[in-house]
């Protein structure tokens, strides 16, 4: 009587199929071999890094679309109107955190974003500002910025004070939603008691009125 075949050993065909595999004498195209590249696919590390590669490239195409260009069709009118400023007379001291503001349901078209370096009225050298979009349509800017600055004098004709960057209306950049100023010296950037400690920040807009579906 024979014994039942163990169902946990290797079968004839895979261990031949090995062997025809792995033997150097058997030319690549023979019968019974298996290509290289045909071996390769079979690999579980091989559809791992697949699975990883195309990951990557997806997560980078999101991350390009949410900081990407605004929306096309978007028209801006109107006179331009300060959407956002914390501004005040009180005494400042540096060290300034970022400032939020909300558009509360209105598209604008960014004009112009300036902030504040008294720095004990040493200024300091012009860098760059921004926005930064909190929460608002997807398919709009993420990171509106960072936009390079030209410096005015302040108060005294302290030099570099004034940090200003205009945005050109022949390329809109669409705001929408809730957004926070953002500056490349905030150990500089001036506030005080009045603002919250939040850097001072003024952005001027224009109303824009979105394209029509």
């Amino acid at each position: 009587m024979n014994d039942a075949q163990d169902q946990s050993a290797r079968s004839i065909d895979e261990i031949a199929k090995d062997i025809v595999n792995n033997d150097r004498s058997n030319g690549k195209g023979r019968p019974g071999k298996e290509s290289s590249r045909a071996r390769f696919l079979k690999r579980p590390v091989t559809w791992v890094l697949f699975v990883a590669i195309v990951g990557i490239i997806v997560a980078v195409t999101l991350e390009s679309g949410s900081s990407g260009k605004n929306l096309a069709g978007y028209v801006c009118h109107g006179t331009q109107v300060t959407l956002f400023s914390n501004y005040n007379g009180d005494t400042v001291a540096n060290g300034g955190s970022r400032p939020t503001f909300s558009t509360h349901g209105q598209a604008y078209c960014l004009m112009y974003v300036q902030t504040y370096h008294w720095n004990k009225g040493a200024g300091s050298p012009p860098g760059r500002v921004g926005l930064l979009q909190l929460s608002g349509p997807v398919a709009l800017a993420k990171y509106v910025g960072s936009l390079p600055t030209k410096a005015s004098a302040g108060s005294n004709g302290a030099a570099n004070v004034n940090w200003y960057a205009s945005v050109s209306i022949s390329k809109p950049v669409i705001l929408d939603g809730t957004y926070s100023c953002t500056d490349s010296d905030p150990s500089t950037w001036s506030s005080d008691k009045a603002s919250g400690g939040a850097g001072f920040c003024l952005v001027y807009a224009n109303l824009a009125t979105a394209p029509t579906k």
